[in-house]
Formats: C-alpha cells, structure tokens, sequence
C-alpha cells in the first residue's frame, strides 16, 4: 500500500460511522450529474436468515471499457452498491480502470483508481499510474493488494465488464483494445495465491460479465474459489444488481458464502425482471469442489466420443453435429454476431445420449450435481448452469487449443473435426464434401411442394438443412438475399427435405426484413435481423413461436468485438425509433455477382410495431436448400421459382 493510501484509510478511520451518512451523500453529489442514481427498488432477499457474520472482503475488479464510457454503466453499479451500507464485517474494495471516460468525478480516464466501501461509507484511495485493465500483472497488483491490506474470513472477487467464453475470457480494456484470457486470470492468481482445492482463497469467484459461466472457467478457478457465479448467456446492460447484494448481507447470511451466492443469482433476476430483459438472462452457481467428478465424466465423454468418430468419422460427427445445432446455445453464433462457440453441456449430453451411451448420462448426473443454484429467464429453460466448447466456427479451433483449462480430449476431437488429421494411425481421415450436392435437382410434387432427394452418402456429409430466399430485380440485374430459415421438413431417414413456403416473410411494421438463424428447438427459432437502429449498426433478436405462430422482438445489440466480447447493452426498441432494414445484395456485373449489405427501408416504428409473416409484393423469387457440413461448409441446391403476382404464388422447378 502507498503513504497516501494509508494517511487515507487512516483518516478514514478516525472519523468512523459519523461520517457514514455524510459519505454515502458525497457519492450521490459527485454523481448527479450522469443521472444515473436512480435504482430499482428489491423485494425480499432473504439470507440464511441469520446475521452475517466473520469478515467479508469483496473485490470488485471494474474494467469500465465501452459499458462504462458509453452507457455510464459501471458508474450506475456503483450507485447500485452505495444505496445502502453494508452490515459491520462487510468491505467492498474496488478498482476502477480500462475505459475512456467516466461518468462520474472520481474514477478518471487515465488512472487507476481505487476505492474502500464499507459500514463507514464510500472513499477513494490515492490514485495509482493508467494500467491496461487487461494486463496479468494489474490484476495481480490489484488481488495482492486486497490480499496484504484487508483481512478476511470470506474473500470474494468479482469481474466486471465483457466476457467472451472459453476463448474470449473477458475485461475488454478498450485503450488498449486487449482482452483478459483465462491464462493470465490464472497466471494472476497464482502470482498471489496457492491453488488450494480443499481451502480456496476466495469463497466466491464471480462474473459480473457475459458468457462465462463454462466448464472451462470452472477449470481454471479451481483451487482459487469455492463457488463460480456467472452467466451463460449474455448478460444485459443492467448487470448484477448490487443495491440487492448489499441487501442480502442486511438480511443476513450467516458465514455460508452459498447463501451469498444464491442473494447474487436471485437479486440479478430481479434486476432484470424490473428492466425488462430477463427473458434470455441466466445464472448459476457451480460448486468448484465437485468439478473433479464432472471433469471426469465430461472427459470420459469425449474419449467416447473420439473412439465412435475414430471408428467412423463421418457418421458420427454429423449426427453429433446435427444434436449440436439443436442445442441450447449463447452468445449468438452467426456471422453478423460473431462466434462464441459456447453450447449447454446439459442440453448437449442429454441430446447425445444414445450416440454416446456410455458416458452421457453420467455428464447429466455430475453437473446437476456440480450446479447447486441457477435462475433462467423465460426462453432459457433448457440451460443447466454450464456451457461447453462446440466448435461451430472451426476457425477458432486454434484459439481453443491454447487455452490451458480447456478439456484436452475435446481438444484432440475437435481439432480432428477442424482439420481431418486423424487422431492416430488406425484412424481414417476426415474430409466433408458437399460438392456433389451443388445445383442438386429439384423436383415439384402434386401438391405444389418443392422437394428433393439426397443419398445416405451425402446425408452423412451434413450437420443441417436450411432454405434460402432471393428475389430478383432483373431490369437491374439484381439480387436481394433475404436470408436463411430452418423453415425446412426434413427426413433424415430417408434423405427427404421439403420446403414450407406459402408466399410470405417476416416483415417489421411491413418492412422486409433479412433473416438468419441463431438457434432452433422443436418448438421456436431465434433469428439475427441486421439493421440500424436509429442510425447505428445493430443485431436485432428475435424469437419465432411455433405455438402461437407469433414474434417477439427481444431487442437489439452490436456483436462480438474483435476480441471475442459480447455487446451487453441490449437495447430495447420503441415506438418512433428510426429503423432501417438490410439485406444482402448482389450485382451481376462482368466479374460475376458482388455482394454487399445494403440499407433499404428507413422509417419510423409504429405504436404497436410488430414482426409477422407478412405477403411478398409481386416478383420473382428464388429458393435453394442449402447443405451444411459440420465445419460449416455450405453448397446450395439447384433453383425453385416462384412467381407471384396480386398474392397468388406459381412454383415452378427446371425440368431434369
């Protein structure tokens, strides 16, 4: 600690609770003028129902980056926090850095700063020399300060900013343009602390960042905490909600950091619940001293997976493929939103069952049992609490390998998918070809349904089916893409693929719109839709119902950053927003068609604006079944035509 620091804590310490008060009113002043006091009133968020007790240090590492700098977020949570004081035994140490500007008067652009909140308010150590947030060796700095300054019966760390997964790690420095992978998180702690399984240093190892709820991240804190709170998914702007964290310790929690643990999951469903967004949202907490046996059964696993592709490549990796391309997935995985590559690993075991009958149940057994508490929005049923690696970008497959956490066996099997190198000599090699399925013919059954056949052989090249719409502007020799659906009948015994087309797409407020698959269940389909929103490049979601045959529109946000960081500022849409739809669009010009994402419709949303299937205006349309291979290569079968013309639709198909 520096001189300042402690004529600082000292000073503070003299003064003591008089000032409290006095304290928590020079945050709100320092802070008025972001507006962004105001915060969600919490219902009960009962403890253990006992009063806390021990000593509780909880670090909160804020990498403020592009949430900070551009929504004021990292400065709203820490009005979040300051709303009320922490019971005695209670202390929040906080490190501010990584963002270009800061919405309040303390934490500077420029600088580390920390601060100290605790029963006698909020204060503000000397400020340290700018680091990169995302830097091994300011994490490590900022844990060992923590560690020499502050005593603690139960030490809790927490991340704030972006998360990326497995690969992508998280606390996105935008100075600097760098990202925090799970080596140099691991690296950091073991500068400072011993790896201890049975005793941890932290109680609690949390996220308040996207996507980094993975096996992966378990593995690497293992030894370093006792529980792993984080999210699956991508988490909203909102975060965590710390005014209900501070709560819980009120309400008491005894010395059980599980208690904690479950206030943070329950408290965070609560904020987004009041904000709107907790219908994708999800966390959980795993139980770090049961991963051996989960690491077992998930290894176990993928040596049964990688014997059954050993013995016939092809047929297992598109059948265990296709099980992945039905699994619950997060983050978005297309190619405006970019690639987490991040899968549920309970929805995947219990999908892969029967291929994988020896090992998969077990996987379904131990993370039950490894995840103790997990709260999950609406349209997240199916995630269990945490996700694993499925590589549905190979391009990434490098990355993965690198990462010293990540399951070694599943390494070997997905750089065998990746690349086709066999695992070893006895194995065959693996190459997916889908160029016999180019133009494939199509036929028109009687009942006015485009159909076509595909041998075993080919079948066992691909991992889905999906359809294409174009529609042709031929006085200007151009095409509009329309995007892909899983609109799609396929019999995947007998090799048999129907479309479903009835002449209409889903259209906003009567505006086409460009649609591409993120995610498909027996009962619904998530769908990326690229626009601007209000004049910025957006992805917005949106959930197809089978039942009701309706969409909802869950709002928008940027993809992936270079790095592998999820955009958690999920923006709402409302009525008057400016909108402008896309679409991919092709020339043919002398050097064959050119494609590009171009704007076409502007305009205002309506009062009661809404997404339905809608019918195309008069033109001709082109539709193609497009064949896709494990590793996401892509042929398209030959043309069907339809004509439509005042609403009635013609099909017609090329004579064979």
């Amino acid at each position: 600690m520096t001189g300042s620091e402690i004529c600082t804590l000292r000073r503070w310490s003299r003064l003591g609770r008089v000032l409290a008060v006095a304290s928590c009113l020079c945050l709100f002043l320092m802070l008025l003028d972001c507006g962004k006091g105001e915060c969600t009133a919490s219902g009960d968020l009962p403890g253990t129902g006992e009063p806390t007790t021990g000593k509780w240090v909880v670090e909160l590492y804020m990498c403020g980056t592009d949430l900070e700098s551009k929504a004021g977020a990292g400065t709203s949570d820490l009005v979040e926090l300051t709303q009320l004081q922490p019971p005695d035994g209670v202390t929040f140490v906080i490190q501010t850095g990584g963002a270009r500007e800061w919405h309040n008067n303390q934490a500077k652009a420029g600088e580390i700063d920390r601060f100290i909140f605790d029963k006698d308010g909020l204060r503000q150590l000397a400020p340290l020399p700018d680091a990169d947030m995302a830097g091994t060796d300011t994490f490590a700095d900022f844990l060992r300060f923590a560690q020499d300054n502050f005593e603690a019966d139960h030490r809790i760390l927490i991340v704030w900013n972006h998360g990326g997964g497995t690969v992508g790690g998280a606390c996105y420095d935008e100075r600097t343009g760098k990202m925090m992978r799970l080596n140099q998180m691991q690296d950091a702690l073991a500068s400072v602390y011993e790896q201890n399984r049975d005793e941890p240093p932290f109680d609690i190892v949390g996220f308040d960042c996207c996507l980094m709820a993975t096996y992966g991240v378990a593995n690497n804190f293992e030894g370093y905490g006792r529980y792993l709170v984080a999210s699956q998914e991508v988490e909203p702007g909102n975060g965590w909600y710390y005014t209900g964290i501070v709560k819980g310790f009120q309400a008491g929690v005894g010395n059980d950091p599980l208690a904690l643990a479950k206030v943070m999951c329950d408290s965070y469903m609560e904020g987004c619940e009041a904000a709107g967004t907790a219908d994708q949202a999800t966390l959980s907490v795993t139980d770090l001293r049961k991963l051996p046996q989960l690491r077992d059964a998930y290894e176990n696993m993928g040596v049964e997976a990688m014997a059954a592709a050993s013995q016939a490549p092809k047929p297992f990796f598109s059948r265990y493929a296709r099980e992945a391309e039905q699994t619950t997935n997060f983050g978005g995985n297309t190619r405006d939103t970019g690639f987490t590559n991040m899968i549920d690993m309970g929805d995947f075991a219990k999908r892969t069952a029967d291929l994988l009958p020896d090992t998969a149940s077990k996987v379904q057994q131990a993370l039950a049992n490894a995840v103790l508490y997990r709260v999950n929005g609406g349209l997240r049923q199916q995630s269990n609490g945490l996700s694993c690696y499925y590589p549905y970008q190979v391009e990434q497959q490098q990355a993965f390998e690198g990462v010293r956490a990540a399951s070694d066996h599943y390494k070997s099997l997905y750089h065998y998918l990746a690349t086709g190198e066999p695992p070893d000599a006895s194995a065959m090699q693996l190459k997916f070809d889908v160029v016999s399925m180019e133009d494939l013919p199509l036929k028109l059954d009687k009942d006015g349904t485009v159909s076509c056949e595909l041998t075993s052989e080919q079948m066992l090249e691909l991992s889905t089916i999906r359809c294409d719409l174009v529609r042709f502007d031929m006085p200007n020799n151009l095409m509009y893409m329309y995007g892909n659906d899983a609109n799609v009948n396929v019999d995947w015994e007998k090799g048999v693929c129907k479309d479903n087309f009835n002449g209409t797409w889903p259209m906003l407020d009567g505006h086409l719109l460009y649609i591409d698959v993120i995610a498909q269940t027996d009962n619904s389909i998530t769908y990326n839709v690229p626009i601007k929103l209000n004049g910025r490049q957006m992805n917005m979601t949106v959930v197809y119902d089978a039942a009701s045959n309706s969409y909802r529109i869950l709002g928008a946000r940027e993809g992936l950053n270079e790095e592998g960081a999820a955009d958690r500022n999920l923006v709402k849409l409302k009525p008057g927003d400016t909108v402008t739809t896309q679409q991919y669009m092709m020339h043919d010009g002398k050097a064959g068609y050119e494609g590009r994402m171009a704007d076409i419709d502007t305009f205002q949303l309506s009062e009661n604006f809404q997404i339905r299937d809608t019918k195309l205006k008069d033109g001709t349309y082109a539709y193609v079944f497009d064949f896709i291979t494990p590793t996401d290569d892509t042929a398209m079968s030959a043309m069907a035509f339809y004509e439509i013309k005042q609403g009635e639709v013609t099909t017609y198909v090329a004579k064979q």
